[in-house]
């Protein structure tokens, strides 16, 4: 990443000497409107503006880091500027917003890698790892498949890790880092018995026997809530390694055209993460406008969630770092069962309740209006998304005038067909990750739900033709070497597209189009989600979103035109241009 690389400080530096003075009119505009200092004049390109007034367009003007000109080849012949770039007719865009992601997060934790393809083998990987780090106090490892352990309403016993690592702390994760594994010196460790309430019953628990006692598997928040004492970051080497790793994946993500993230939280890790991503704009090392927020994950947390992004704001915010939104998981995911649906899991018959209930989370909703914040939230099944619109449509009935939360709802898995029209109607946003839509190859999930309503989640079309803003992001951090693809945009748009991964992921010849094929997205909704949406999401869309006079000079050039090649090759797309506020971050300018 440059900051500010020789082309860009050369534009500026032309611009101050030539003081030029000109007179611009736009395609729609009836009188002429005097400008100075018109920096740079980009002509002959096809520019997807994502305006919807006026959507294309061949020629645009920068001057002070903002659009002054968008129009055609004829109204900018008028304007004298210090630069003139002729793109040949490359494809232009806006600049992408990811309105769900987790940067802030890669490498915060230091996993012992285990593997083996039986549930024997597996085992004795991890008697070999614990024997190879016998100074390790905690073994943290990572990570043992759901289907080789699952099954119905049981998971895997603290019984069977004992066999093989009796005497030390174990702390198993699983493949989906929402369920945890661990052994009985380790529950002990955490003073976790037959008399430990769960934090929310049936969620982020404790599962347990007969009896009562803990079995060793931990779901969501309850061993979420233990990660920032028992783990925390205290040894230098680690400290610095998470620090290189986040500035690494920001540059990334900013190489991709993403000038604008939405981090979803860290998991108790939020006063490290924020320093570090402070520290990284102090330092000029800050390649994009980062939005951090504060996570309950846990029902208690919501007590305090406002003073804490408040603490937040004051502590490390600056004019690219924010913090305007709290974060909920109202449930989990379908693997472990915690996600909740309105009917139970197939074989196992759990039903599992929302994290917050519908008077909590109005009662939140009104807090969030009086301090004017907004609200961000993990809702996967159909009943944890039902209870976020009755709690909005509560908290809104009992406010006089303007209700000032924007909410958003992410992943969306499952939507009751009676909520459908609500999300447009209570202006909930439904924030998708696209990259998702593709043919799982592993059926623990189907399993659960059964055919019918495994073949009609993600309906992201249907949300998006109801009128109502549908935003999309990456959701991801601990990817490894394939993290700089699944953070891609462009993996996002060709999945939302095609509802099927790249070829070259493919489990067979043919791995078909994920079901329903009529939620195919259209790649200007893509667009539309990635931009003006994902602005609107952050409250930036009167200075975001689209490439439109008056708003920040963040824009993307490909060499390729994203409505014309295979869509099939569209996640191998990578910007020659990246600038944002009219800066040059990834590039440079062509010849």
């Amino acid at each position: 990443m440059v900051v500010l690389m020789k082309v860009s400080r050369l534009i500026i530096l032309l611009a101050l000497l030539s003081g030029v003075a000109c007179e611009l009119r736009g395609p729609q505009d009836d009188e002429p409107t005097t400008l100075v200092e018109a920096d740079l004049v980009i002509k002959n390109a096809k520019i997807f503006t994502s305006n919807s007034e006026q959507t294309w367009a061949e020629a645009v003007a920068i001057s002070d880091g903002k659009f002054v000109y968008v129009g055609d080849h004829e109204g900018v012949k008028a304007i004298q500027a210090a630069m003139s770039l002729d793109l040949q007719g490359r494809m232009v865009l806006p600049g992408l917003i990811d309105g769900h992601a987790h940067p802030g997060y890669v490498n915060v934790e230091n996993f012992g890698e285990v593997s083996g393809e039986t549930k024997e083998a597996l085992l004795a990987s991890v008697k070999a790892y614990a024997e190879q780090h016998p100074d390790q106090r905690w073994l943290r490892l990572c990570c043992w498949p759901t289907a080789m352990f699952v099954e119905g309403g049981e998971g895997p016993r603290k019984e069977v890790l004992d066999a093989v690592v009796p005497d030390r702390l174990v702390w198993f994760e699983s493949e989906t880092a929402h369920d945890f594994w661990l052994n009985s010196k380790a529950l002990a460790e955490l003073g976790v018995d037959s008399k430990t309430p769960d934090p929310k019953p049936g969620l982020a628990m404790y599962a347990r026997d007969e009896q009562g006692n803990p079995t060793g598997w931990i779901k969501e928040g309850a061993g979420v809530q233990h990660f920032a004492e028992q783990f925390a970051l205290t040894d230098p080497s680690q400290i610095q390694r998470h620090k290189d790793a986040v500035a690494e994946i920001l540059d990334v993500m900013s190489g991709h055209g993403l000038t604008a993230i939405f981090d979803a939280g860290n998991k108790g890790y939020g006063d490290h993460v924020y320093s570090v991503i402070a520290s990284l704009e102090r330092e000029g090392r800050l390649p994009l406008r980062y939005y951090g927020t504060y996570q309950i994950f846990t029902p208690e947390r919501a007590e305090k969630a406002i003073a804490e992004v408040k603490r937040y704001r004051r502590e490390y915010g600056g004019s690219l770092l924010r913090f305007n939104s709290v974060k909920v998981f109202m449930d989990g995911i379908s693997a472990n069962q915690s996600a909740s649906y309105t009917q139970p899991y197939l074989g196992s018959g759990i039903a599992t309740e929302p994290l917050l209930s519908t008077e909590e989370l109005t009662t939140l909703l009104l807090s969030l209006h009086e301090e004017q914040l907004d609200l961000m939230v993990h809702s996967i099944g159909d009943r944890a998304i039902k209870t976020v619109l009755d709690a909005v449509e509560g908290a809104k009935a009992k406010v006089r005038g303007p209700f000032y939360p924007r909410v958003t709802v992410a992943h969306l898995a499952l939507i009751d067909p009676a909520d459908v029209d609500r999300i447009e109607a209570l202006d909930v946003v439904a924030n998708f990750s696209p990259w998702w839509f593709g043919v799982e190859d592993s059926p623990v999930v189907r399993n659960l739900l059964g055919p019918e309503r495994y073949d009609v989640m993600y309906p992201a079309r249907t949300v998006f033709d109801t009128g109502a803003r549908v935003t999309f992001s990456s959701d991801e951090w601990w990817g490894g070497d394939m993290l700089p693809t699944y953070v891609s945009p462009y993996l996002g748009i060709q999945t939302g597209h095609t509802r099927q991964y790249p070829k070259e992921w493919w489990q067979s010849e043919n791995d078909g189009i994920r079901a329903p094929v009529a939620e195919r997205l259209e790649l200007e909704q893509l667009l539309a989600g990635y931009t003006r949406n994902g602005a609107y999401q952050l409250r930036l869309e009167d200075t975001l979103g689209a490439i439109e006079v008056g708003k920040d000079a963040d824009f993307v050039v490909l060499e390729e035109d994203l409505f014309q090649i295979d869509p099939h090759t569209i996640w191998t797309l990578q910007p020659s241009l990246v600038v944002m506020q009219g800066q040059i971050m990834h590039g440079a300018l062509p010849e």
